[in-house]
């Protein structure tokens, strides 16, 4: 992945970065959009953005701007908006994106075989729990798919 989603907000005198989960209607943000804090969310703070997205940080604050080449999201007109929404929200997407992260499931089940012994039903439900636990920790990691 070559991109991640922060939400950068005003506290106090300085700034912090929220690292936020992927939805669509960030795409269409202007860089000095307004995001107040709202609502805890399963004990997590989060963040309504100006036009009524709700952004559920993925991570925790940084009170350093976060490592990479800071790019503000695009300004997009309507039409735009939708096609790109479309084209990076897909289910299809996500999964192409994500997904990698599974290879890493044969290996530990592999590894699980050597260390506890079993069968091949072992191996192969260690696996499957290793890799769905991995498309799992990168969709929670809170990607921008663009």
């Amino acid at each position: 992945m070559r991109s991640r989603g922060y939400v950068e907000v005003q506290e106090g005198a300085g700034r912090a970065w929220y690292p936020v989960y992927f939805h669509t209607g960030l795409l269409g943000l202007v860089p000095d959009a307004e995001a107040k804090v709202g609502r805890s969310f399963l004990g997590r703070r989060a963040f309504v953005v100006e036009p009524g997205i709700v952004a559920l940080p993925s991570g925790r604050r940084r009170s350093t701007i976060p490592p990479g080449a800071p790019l503000d999201a695009p300004r997009l007109n309507e039409s735009d908006l939708r096609t790109r929404s479309a084209r990076f929200g897909s289910l299809r997407r996500r999964i192409m994106l994500d997904a990698p992260a599974a290879v890493a499931g044969p290996f530990i089940g592999l590894l699980w075989l050597i260390v506890d012994g079993g069968g091949f039903a072992q191996f192969l439900a260690v696996s499957l729990l290793a890799a769905v636990t991995a498309i799992w920790w990168s969709a929670i990691a809170g990607s921008d798919p663009s």
